[in-house]
């Protein structure tokens, strides 16, 4: 693969550089969801990236550590990235794995950053160190080094009532969160506007007020399983993630909402999926 081409296709504004939309002055592409396009949202809501890179077992998976800490991370800052959190999943991914979730300002913003990132001669040169392979790994001899199996990415929209992603706050000594990352599939556009608006009305409240940490809330506009959406939660260990889950259950607002016609399970979230994630020590978000 050409590194200008994984640089410009597969960081910032890959799922639409992929599917050859320019985001600041063309049609809108089949891969965005209707739900999105007609939503109405205003510039200020932040747009996110969420890309998991499935690293090869039999390569030293220190090497991709190295690499994104060091050399990806600094450029997606450089390039125009609000805040990067990276991350190692528990459960719920494949493993090994790095996922990146990276914030932008705009539309605008993902693919300025795409053009910085393929023109980053310092990024360019290190990857090129990152792919090669390693001496006495196993395929070097036949030039089989790339480090990663697969990478997947989403983009995606803030919601309207959460708008920015937000740094859980910060305690000298305190240990890592564990974060918890859910993706609700709606059965339809509609059913996914109706749910958007349940967690913009009343349930991001609800988890404050049982005890998660938010960091971010999206509408996906381009990826796979369309539609939906996908947020983060953080929590000080698994149980506390139990306790604040029980606390959401039993919250005498939570049972009124969630019969509320047009805002039921049937109708909003057809399934679910569910990974935990471990921050890295170059995470911003912790």
């Amino acid at each position: 693969m050409q590194r200008r081409e994984f640089l410009s296709t597969s960081l910032a504004g890959a799922a639409l550089s992929a599917a050859g939309v320019s985001v600041v002055d063309a049609a809108p592409s089949a891969a965005l969801t209707r739900a999105a396009m007609t939503a109405g949202a205003p510039a200020t809501r932040e747009v996110y990236e969420l890309r998991t890179d499935e690293l090869r077992n039999d390569l030293d998976v220190g090497r991709s550590q190295e690499f994104f800490g060091q050399q990806l991370v600094p450029a997606l800052r450089r390039a125009g990235a609000s805040a990067v959190g990276a991350f190692t999943p528990d459960s719920g991914l494949p493993q090994p794995s790095l996922v990146l979730l990276v914030a932008y300002p705009s539309l605008a913003a993902v693919d300025a950053a795409s053009e910085r990132l393929a023109g980053d001669a310092m990024l360019r040169a290190a990857m090129d160190a990152w792919e090669r392979p390693a001496a006495g790994a196993a395929g070097a001899s036949h030039g089989v080094g790339l480090p990663y199996v697969r990478y997947e990415v989403s983009l995606y929209r803030a919601f309207p009532g959460h708008a920015a992603l937000e740094l859980p706050a910060a305690a000298a000594g305190r240990a890592p969160r564990l974060f918890e990352l859910r993706t609700y599939e709606a059965p339809s556009d509609e059913g996914l506007r109706a749910k958007v608006a349940m967690f913009d009305e009343a349930e991001i409240r609800i988890f404050r007020d049982s005890g998660f940490a938010p960091v971010m809330f999206g509408t996906a506009i381009a990826g796979a399983r369309l539609p939906h959406l996908t947020y983060l939660v953080g929590f000080d260990d698994m149980a506390a993630r139990g306790a604040a889950w029980g606390r959401f259950g039993s919250n005498p607002e939570w049972q009124r909402i969630r019969v509320r016609p047009g805002w039921t399970d049937p109708e909003t979230v057809s399934v679910i999926h569910s990974a935990f994630l471990r921050p890295t020590a170059f995470s911003d978000v912790r």
